[in-house]
């Protein structure tokens, strides 16, 4: 093998070690500070929900529905986990099949007709006193929990960041929203994940929740409303 031939393999050997050493490094941090928030909204928590054409028409159906919480949505210092539309819809559709199967069989209901109390109940679920935003849960690693508005309800929320790209929590941003059913035991307890979070608006925070979502957190909402 030649002199020049030798020389030329080993500067090509080189370059791959430089390149392969450069892939390695973890100074590209496009993945690491990936955010999932959707920044300010210039409005109220309850203008956002309207603005979202066709995703919260039933949210904002039963905040019209029952005493103060539309206004609370316009003026109250809040933090909401939105449920859209299928959230609520297969909430319904369990209590309603629930009600065709039992013996005798029950009256279908709808928004419009669940006792008011009972729904208030639950949808406060959904809301927190205050600003409660991603960076404010995590100093706290098994999270916390919160009186829920109106009721004191106690729910849980807890920081979580997924990994991306090689680096330890730095993918999207997220807060699991647990319902603790009153249990010390994580094992009891009805959770989901946030899609989006920290949309500030005028007057409050707001996380969102996935289509996948049962309002009310499963069975029990299920068992209060066709309660005999």
């Amino acid at each position: 093998m030649s002199f020049i031939k030798k020389n030329y393999l080993l500067i090509a050997a080189g370059v791959l070690i430089v390149i392969a050493l450069t892939s390695c490094s973890k100074t590209d941090k496009t993945y690491y500070d990936y955010n999932n928030t959707a920044g300010t909204f210039k409005g109220t928590t309850y203008e956002y929900l309207t603005a979202q054409t066709g995703l919260y028409d039933s949210l904002l159906f039963v905040a019209n529905r029952l005493t103060g919480l539309s206004n609370a949505l316009k003026t109250g210092n809040i933090t909401l986990f939105a449920a859209n539309n299928r959230s609520f819809e297969l909430a319904l559709f369990n209590i309603n099949q629930a009600r065709k199967d039992s013996i005798p069989a029950m009256a279908q209901v709808s928004l419009a007709t669940i006792d008011s109390a009972l729904l208030d109940t639950f949808v406060c679920r959904y809301i927190i006193p205050g600003l409660q935003h991603t960076d404010s849960l995590k100093g706290f690693t098994d999270g916390k929990l919160y009186a829920s508005y109106r009721y004191d309800y106690n729910m849980q929320l807890q920081y979580v960041a997924t990994n991306a790209s090689g680096y330890l929590g730095g993918g999207p941003k997220a807060i699991t929203f647990s319902d603790p059913r009153n249990s010390i035991f994580t094992r009891n307890w009805v959770r989901v994940n946030t899609i989006t979070v920290d949309i500030k608006t005028s007057n409050g925070m707001l996380h969102l929740l996935p289509a996948g979502h049962d309002f009310g957190f499963g069975n029990d909402f299920i068992k209060r409303v066709n309660k005999r």
